[in-house]
């Protein structure tokens, strides 16, 4: 703390009056600073104490906002990178705390589009939130019991500035760019301090998209509410639609991992999907009385979506030595004695999805210590079908047909696949209590689960070459085609009961969460098709075992745990009828597989108060359902299926440390992860598989120093990233090096302006690599301007990528295979866009 002491004499320090900053001068200082009022011989007294970024309690983490500034008027996904220890992925939308993953983002403790973080992501302003609170949430059913789950359940929750608390805000948007750039969006919002609240969210535009397809777009609508009926009662839900267009054009180049030698692919590929969601659920609570609580609940959605891919591969015996970026431009310069196959593909899928989940539960307290019982139900239905059709053309180099020329293989199949699941499962428990800290819990239940899966190919090769229909629609007379050796009808039905031992000890300082389930469960398998039938049926018992424990002393919070898990092998794995994706693909199924074990240790130690946080983690499987593959070196043709396998393991360890030095913040991680890969691979004819092992290893650190003056932000960042792996087969041993050296400034001017900029220079060499060509230098400004009564219109000018040079290049090994793969990147645009706050209205 610092003091800044002004004074005559110290005998006037006795009473004192003092004033408390209101919640508009908190938020726009990170520190507090009581003024003291004068006496006779007193002059003012400044006590200064900066707000530290974060504050711990067991593992519950609270971070104040105003120490990781953003840009003005930026969202809560601009909030969430700068702080320490979450780290989001636009790709897929997951948000994760120290590598557990973030469940829910809730605001003041209430729902909040539950089960979609996107939306709170992507539209709740930072400037909103007072706080942000990391912990691990109760369940219902853990409330009402007081037996806690050794699974976390992190949630974010989001703390409102009290002057928004019960008033209704809205905002619009709309803005648009060269390109055809395009982006608008509205925005309503009430919070209460409770947490009631209601929203209606709505953003339709495509400026995230980074592909050069202009057509890309992206609409989504929708409305959540939390709110207390009664006292005791509570209801909240939330409806939403989303629709997606994603045009993307890449390439790629691979390197296929055999016993005897390497084999090398390049390919290009332009995809096409339209993805539609719609989504709702709705949540009960009800306290009956003070020993009886009911909780209902339940969501429904429909997903239907189409895909095209349109792929040009090809695979050599000796290294190409191509542009990954348009690896086909100089084919005709290769050695041709080196091609070993050529292939076009056209795909199409029709997918349409719906489903729901429903679940109930009742709770009653037996005696004034809290011994209850309680009864819950979980019931779901997921139902797909899916239509794809293939058109393709191989041809085989060292393959001559009966004229002596390249032998060409041609495929046309469209393909019916409707699926279906459900189950049911009620589970009664017991929980006893032993005085305040420990309890005991017994629960069994009982599920029922039904999988059914057919499927039917049509060969639409038959069909004369001229006036054909284009590919995805189905010809007249297309059923004369079926494939009876390629269709087939499967079934399974599991009946299970899990008996669980929970027990759960909770001290000052220790604290204890174990259980164990043993699940005996019986399962029938039936297939049809034009040659089999399959009626069998087996037993197994299946193991859960869980432990946690942790320890908290003073800010220091450590935690140890162990999960583990048997997994049944899936049906489409067990019973699927051989398909044959492509001319250089077949894939089959294998009703040979035994189950598999999961097991994972995890162990994090942090300090925030001190800014210390690291974590390990180790995963390892047991009879991992792997591929196996049968290659054909002379075609390049593959045949897949799936095996048991031991060896699959992984481990990975992170370390960050963080420090506030005045007006300075510095943050520092580090990390690092090695896993092991297992398959087999045949590639002699000799049906002697040989085991192909995968070794990658990862590090990372990354660096950040922040000067966060009260006119706005400077932040120096620094990042390096190696990757390297080697596979068992050839002893290859591939690396890849990144290195990234970035500045980013916020800058509130005179005159409600506001200017920010980022620039970062991204290094990339390794392995195969060029020099030059793999570096980059991207650099992004914005100017807005506030203007109007009370700032609430707002015109903003956004120039990306400035430089044109954005590239993007992704490498990856697995146990079969190392790949490179490039997307092409629109380069440089703008978008001007006017923002308009419509006032708070009580």
């Amino acid at each position: 703390m610092k003091h800044a002491v002004r004074l005559i004499t110290v005998l006037c320090l006795c009473v004192l009056g003092s004033r408390q900053l209101n919640a508009q001068e908190q938020a726009a200082k990170d520190s507090v600073v009581f003024h003291l009022s004068d006496t006779l011989l007193l002059d003012e007294v400044t006590v200064t104490a900066p707000i530290p970024p974060m504050e711990q309690k067991g593992d519950t983490v609270v971070f104040n906002p105003n120490a990781f500034k953003v840009p003005e008027g930026a969202y809560l996904e601009a909030l969430v990178r700068r702080i320490p220890g979450l780290s989001y992925d636009p790709k897929n939308h997951s948000l994760s705390f120290n590598g557990y993953p973030i469940r829910e983002i809730t605001v003041n403790g209430k729902e909040f589009f539950k089960g979609n973080n996107k939306i709170a992501l992507e539209n709740i302003p930072a400037s909103f939130v007072s706080k942000l609170k990391v912990y691990d949430k109760e369940t219902d059913k853990e409330k009402d019991t007081g037996i806690k789950d050794t699974e976390k359940n992190y949630v974010l929750d989001l703390q409102t500035k009290k002057k928004l608390n019960g008033t209704l805000t809205a905002s619009a948007e709309a803005g648009y760019g060269n390109h055809k750039k395009k982006n608008a969006s509205a925005q309503l919002f009430r919070f209460e301090e409770g947490g009631d609240n209601f929203s209606v969210i709505g953003r339709s535009g495509n400026q995230d998209f980074t592909t050069p397809d202009e057509r890309n777009i992206s609409h989504s609508i929708g409305a959540s509410a939390s709110r207390h009926l009664t006292k005791n009662v509570e209801l909240w839900g939330g409806i939403g639609y989303n629709y997606n267009r994603n045009g993307a054009t890449g390439s790629g180049y691979n390197e296929n991992y055999l016993t005897g030698t390497t084999q090398y692919g390049i390919n290009t590929n332009n995809s096409l999907s339209k993805d539609r969601n719609a989504s709702g659920n709705l949540g009960l609570r009800w306290n009956i009385d003070e020993k009886t609580s009911v909780n209902i609940g339940g969501n429904a959605r429909f997903l239907p979506s189409t895909s095209r891919n349109d792929t040009h591969s090809s695979i050599f015996s000796v290294n190409p030595q191509v542009d990954v970026r348009n690896p086909f431009a100089q084919i005709e310069e290769t050695d041709q004695r080196n091609r070993i196959n050529d292939h076009l593909s056209q795909t199409e899928h029709k997918r349409n999805s719906w489903g729901y989940d429903i679940n109930a539960s009742f709770t009653r307290k037996l005696n004034p210590k809290g011994n209850n019982l309680s009864i819950s139900y979980l019931a779901n239905r997921n139902r797909m079908t899916d239509e794809s059709f293939t058109l393709a053309e191989a041809t085989y180099f060292r393959l001559k047909d009966i004229w002596g020329n390249d032998s060409v293989s041609r495929q046309h199949q469209f393909r019916k696949s409707p699926y279906d699941t459900w189950s049911h499962e009620t589970e009664l428990a017991y929980t006893q209590v032993f005085g305040e800290n420990a309890r005991l819990q017994f629960a069994y239940a009982f599920k029922y689960e039904q999988e059914t899966s057919n499927q039917d190919t049509y060969d639409l090769s038959f069909l004369p070459e001229t006036g054909q229909p284009a590919i995805g629609n189905l010809p007249q007379g297309y059923e004369s085609g079926h494939i009876d050796s390629l269709s087939n009808r499967s079934e399974s039905n599991t009946a299970s009961h899990r008996f669980t031992l929970t027990y759960n000890y909770q001290g000052k300082a220790w604290s204890i969460q174990t259980r164990l389930s043993v699940i005996p469960q019986r399962r029938s398998l039936k297939q049809t098709d034009a040659n089999t039938r399959i009626d069998t049926a087996s037993t197994s018992i299946e193991w859960h075992p869980s432990l946690a424990l942790t320890r908290q002393k003073d800010n220091w919070y450590a935690m140890l745990s162990y999960s583990g898990y048997t997994r049944q092998p899936s049906l489409a794995s067990l019973l699927a009828p051989t398909q044959y994706v492509s001319p250089l693909l077949v894939t089959r199924s294998n009703p040979d597989l035994k189950p598999s074990y999961s097991h994972a240790v995890y162990f994090m130690i942090n300090n925030f108060t001190k800014g210390i946080n690291t974590s390990m983690a180790f995963n390892q499987e047991f009879n991992s359902v792997s591929q196996a593959t049968s290659y054909d070196p002379q075609t390049g043709k593959r045949e897949t299926f799936p095996v048991n396998i031991n060896g699959n393991w992984s481990l990975m360890g992170n370390a960050g440390y963080n420090r506030s030095m005045g007006l300075f913040r510095l943050f520092a991680n580090a990390s690092s992860n090695f896993a092991h890969r297992i398959s087999l691979i045949d590639d002699t004819g000799s049906s002697q598989m040989a085991q192909s092992a995968t070794r990658a290893l990862g590090l990372s650190s990354d660096i950040r120093l922040s000067y966060v003056p009260d006119w706005g932000n400077i932040d120096l960042n620094g990042r390096w990233d190696y990757q390297q792996s080697k596979n068992s087969l050839q002893g290859n041993n591939t690396y890849t090096r990144y290195y990234t050296m970035g500045i980013t400034t916020n800058i509130q001017l005179p005159w409600n302006l506001t200017f920010d900029t980022d620039a970062a220079y991204n290094i990339r060499n390794g392995t195969g690599m060029g020099n030059d060509d793999n570096n980059e230098i991207l650099w992004n400004i914005r100017l807005g301007w506030k203007f109007l009564k009370e700032k609430q219109g707002e015109i903003s000018f956004y120039w990306a990528d400035i430089l044109s040079q954005k590239k993007s290049y992704y490498r990856y090994a697995s146990a079969t295979r190392f790949s490179e793969t490039y997307s092409e990147q629109l380069r440089g645009y703008f978008m001007i866009s006017f923002k308009y706050q419509f006032n708070k209205m009580n």
